[in-house]
């Protein structure tokens, strides 16, 4: 059986990267970086649109702290080294609660070279915070928040950085998001970092996207913490995508994305979920801690078992995930099934398969923590390279989706990686 392709991030390399994007966007620094310094308090809102409009390479935005009044806000390029910069994540306050119809909070659009930093954007209709083609993004103690309960009416993105080129997204919050709290799609390396999701449909979301690594973040009451996957036609084909030393627990809320968001999105993701990682490749999955997500812990699938006509309306794109490697993470309690998992076709498939394992095994109270769907194509038993190297506590179950959960199987063997 073949290895894991996938090296462990070193201690050093971790350190060295967060060094060298502290000094990226220490302040003192940042302010020499900057040609010019434009300062604003609020009900300043109508020059601040102006700057953004008629901005220049080269450009500091300092913001006091305060509430700001916006409909929408956008900043559109071609324009290189722009800082956007307030007090504090809950001291300015980008607050868009009287947009009269839907659309972006604040866009930005070819802009490399950007930072935003200390700022909260709130209450929009549509995506808080959406950055388009840009090169060299530092998203630093950002938040975007709905606040109260989560409603479909909610916007569907809060962090959304898509189409881009090195991204940094560290110390954020985001809330609320009727899809993906943070949100990177599209783009090619990415750091996501000590972050805090919550009450979002996803959690953390990273999409078709090449070299990310997702670390030291809390993902905490969403519909599902981190999800790792791929959809067809886009930019590129995920790949390389490290996740470790993150504390994904309690996300057993309901799904309240909206119904366009069909059974390959969000709209069809259990509640109860971990993890979950969808067709992709070279994923690495290690040393975090996952615990009372009550659905699965951890759910590998291909494609194809949420889009069955995936071989009729794709046949180029295959639908399986590869290279993917499980290993030395602590999984905790978990209760019953969230009354949200019998809404959704996926989670209603692992309700199912549960009450068919306890009507063979009663003492088999809860679903196993990591699942598998089965689905394979070529020969062996493994031929997509899914390494399961934990510790023989941790439960696992091939479900056997498609043979049609005949012969849902516990035997991890085939699986276990390390010692190949």
């Amino acid at each position: 059986m073949l290895k894991s392709k996938i090296g462990r991030l070193t201690l050093l390399g971790t350190l060295i990267s967060l060094g060298f994007f502290a000094c990226k966007t220490d302040s003192a620094m940042a302010e020499s970086k900057y040609a010019k310094t434009l300062s604003f308090s609020p009900g300043q809102e109508d020059q601040i649109r102006i700057a953004c409009i008629e901005a220049e390479d080269n450009t500091l935005i300092q913001l006091e702290a305060g509430i700001y009044e916006f409909e929408k806000l956008s900043l559109q390029g071609p324009l290189s080294n722009i800082g956007i910069v307030g007090k504090g994540k809950e001291k300015t306050i980008f607050d868009f609660g009287k947009q009269a119809s839907g659309g972006e909070g604040f866009r930005v659009e070819n802009v490399n070279q950007l930072l935003i930093q200390d700022i909260q954007f709130r209450e929009s209709k549509g995506d808080l915070l959406k950055i388009k083609e840009g090169k060299d993004i530092d998203l630093i103690g950002v938040a975007t928040v709905w606040e109260g309960e989560p409603e479909i009416s909610n916007g569907g993105y809060g962090i959304y950085p898509v189409l881009c080129e090195n991204v940094v997204i560290k110390d954020c919050y985001a809330r609320g998001a009727s899809d993906a709290g943070v949100y990177v799609g599209q783009t090619n390396r990415a750091l996501v970092s000590n972050n805090l999701v919550e009450y979002c449909v996803a959690g953390i979301e990273i999409e078709n996207t090449l070299d990310a690594e997702v670390w030291e973040n809390e993902m905490r009451h969403n519909t599902g913490g981190l999800l790792i996957f791929d959809h067809p036609g886009l930019k590129y084909d995920g790949k390389n995508t490290k996740a470790f030393h993150n504390n994904i627990h309690d996300n057993n809320y309901r799904n309240f994305a909206p119904a366009a968001n069909s059974a390959t999105g969000v709209g069809n993701l259990a509640p109860g979920t971990g993890i979950l990682i969808l067709r992709t490749s070279d994923v690495e999955v290690y040393e975090n801690t996952i615990t009372n997500n009550n659905t699965m812990s951890v759910g590998v699938i291909s494609y194809a078992t949420v889009d069955p006509k995936i071989f009729e309306n794709n046949p180029a794109f295959f639908p399986n995930p590869q290279n993917v490697h499980i290993h030395n993470n602590t999984y905790g309690e978990r209760g019953a099934f969230p009354a949200g998992a019998y809404e959704h076709e996926l989670a209603q498939l692992v309700v199912q398969l549960h009450e068919n394992i306890k009507a063979i095994d009663p003492s088999q109270e809860q679903i196993q923590h990591i699942l598998f769907d089965g689905f394979v194509i070529g020969e062996g038993a493994n031929p997509h390279n899914l390494c399961i190297d934990e510790a023989e506590t941790v439960s696992f179950l091939n479900m056997d989706v498609a043979n049609g959960f005949a012969s849902p199987s516990k035997d991890r063997n085939p699986f276990i990686c390390a010692a190949q």
